[in-house]
């Protein structure tokens, strides 16, 4: 099925193109537009090319025949009334001029993020488990000598054990 297309081009301040095609694909389109301003690339230039819907036009085509004026035609059910936000409080002045008092923290700061109980407790120096947690994984590694084993184990990625392995020399 053929689909109509609207086709506008432009070279900086210029229109270089502005008009209709009708084929299959966008594809069509494009190269319709290189042959009619006679360029082989679109490069430096702005364009669009929107499809315009065929059955959307015979709709409008029908009603303007008929004489309506569009005002008695059904409402869309998928509109939504577009609505402009609210402005944000324009922010304070809060310095050794300011003749304000302390801003009130917001919520965020105001209560700290809950740690999370499952995992073993993190200590400076080492991120993401603590030094017991290692030292039962080098243990457990010792025994079976499979970082797959261990890993699956212990929940670890198979990268991140190697690379303890390797940093820690844990084979010697």
């Amino acid at each position: 099925m053929n689909k109509l297309y609207w086709i506008v081009c432009d070279d900086k301040e210029t229109n270089v193109f502005e008009g209709r095609y009708q084929g299959r694909t966008r594809g069509e389109a494009l190269k319709f537009l290189k042959q009619s301003i006679g360029r082989k690339t679109l490069n430096g230039l702005v364009f669009t090319i929107t499809e315009i819907p065929v059955p959307l036009i015979r709709e409008i085509v029908a009603e303007i025949l008929a004489g309506g004026d569009g005002n008695n035609v059904a409402p869309a059910a998928n509109i939504v009334p577009l609505t402009r936000p609210e402005p944000d409080a324009s922010p304070g002045r809060y310095d050794a001029f300011a003749d304000a008092a302390e801003p009130e923290p917001t919520p965020a700061e105001a209560t700290p993020p809950k740690a999370n109980a499952s995992k073993p407790a993190k200590k400076v120096g080492n991120p993401g488990h603590g030094d017991d947690h290692w030292s039962q994984v080098r243990a457990y590694w010792l025994e079976c000598r499979s970082v797959k084993q261990t890993a699956e184990h212990f929940g670890l990625s198979p990268n991140t054990l190697k690379t303890r392995i390797r940093r820690e020399g844990w084979g010697k």
